[in-house]
């Protein structure tokens, strides 16, 4: 880095026992005294200035750092994007900058399918950020983090029954929020699933002549999902269920109840039937 040319040369030559040099020795003392603590200083100067530059060169600066992660989240380098975001959160000291990157931490993984994890970040932002103004936003994906995975009645039972938990909790924490007419329908949707998910189970019992089980099952669909669609069949089935019991009194109104809610189907035509051979054996 630096050109140490010396302005002299020096050479030893033994001569019995005495010693000649082209310089005086006081002069290579007044050299290395003077000299090589000037020269000491500045290889140090520069070593400082080289680094404080390399530091000015690499300030932080969240916000072009979340405008970069925001971009690679739209690529779809999720892994990238969340280098950058746990950078964030852990530079920011005044933590406007580092609750957005732990948003948008559980929006990798949530737009990368990974649900599970995207439930725990974003349920971490809204323990630590419940009243921030994309506190709304944070509740809605995290229900929809379940929704996500609902496939089948017979299996998505406990995620449709989560899913419902979120979003009426979303409902009722933010009255206003922007999500208010999916969430509506979301809630609906997930009603359904619980309710076909009841009846499955209930029509297993049925089957399987556990007709006090089944009994449970219908009496539970009617309770907790009025107006569903599955209703008119839990009131059929129910009143069977009494039947095959013995409570022929209970039978009876649930039947009739069955026929006078919806007098126009198929099943209310059965009721009657039903209905009629209760009576015919009372006689």
């Amino acid at each position: 880095m630096f050109d140490l040319n010396v302005p002299f040369k020096i050479k030893f030559i033994r001569t019995q026992g005495m010693q000649k040099t082209d310089m005086p020795i006081k002069s290579i003392n007044f050299t290395v005294k003077y000299f090589l603590p000037l020269i000491l200083f500045l290889a140090v100067s520069s070593c400082s200035y080289f680094r404080t530059a390399a530091m000015e060169s690499s300030v932080f600066e969240p916000e072009a750092s979340l405008e970069k992660a925001n971009q690679l989240i739209k690529e779809g380098y999720y892994e990238d994007a969340r280098k950058i975001l746990e950078d964030i959160k852990a530079k920011d000291a005044s933590q406007k900058y580092a609750a957005m990157a732990t948003l948008r931490i559980a929006d990798t993984y949530y737009e990368a399918e990974s649900y599970e994890e995207a439930v725990v970040e974003y349920e971490s932002f809204m323990k630590l950020h419940r009243y921030h103004k994309y506190a709304s936003y944070a509740q809605y994906k995290l229900a929809m983090s379940y929704f996500k995975r609902i496939k089948t009645i017979d299996v998505s039972y406990s995620w449709a029954a989560r899913a419902l938990k979120e979003f009426q909790e979303l409902r009722r924490r933010y009255a206003r929020n922007p999500y208010m007419d999916i969430t509506d329908s979301r809630i609906k949707m997930c009603k359904r699933m619980l309710a076909e998910y009841e009846f499955y189970v209930g029509n297993f019992y049925f089957k399987k002549a556990s007709y006090k089980a089944a009994a449970q099952r219908f009496k539970g669909l009617i309770h907790n999902y009025p107006d569903s669609k599955k209703e008119p069949d839990a009131l059929y089935y129910l009143g069977l269920s009494y039947e095959k019991t013995g409570q022929r009194e209970n039978a009876l109104n649930v039947l009739t109840s069955l026929i006078e809610k919806f007098p126009a189907i198929e099943l209310s035509m059965e009721a009657k039937e039903h209905i009629a051979l209760l009576n015919s054996k009372e006689q």
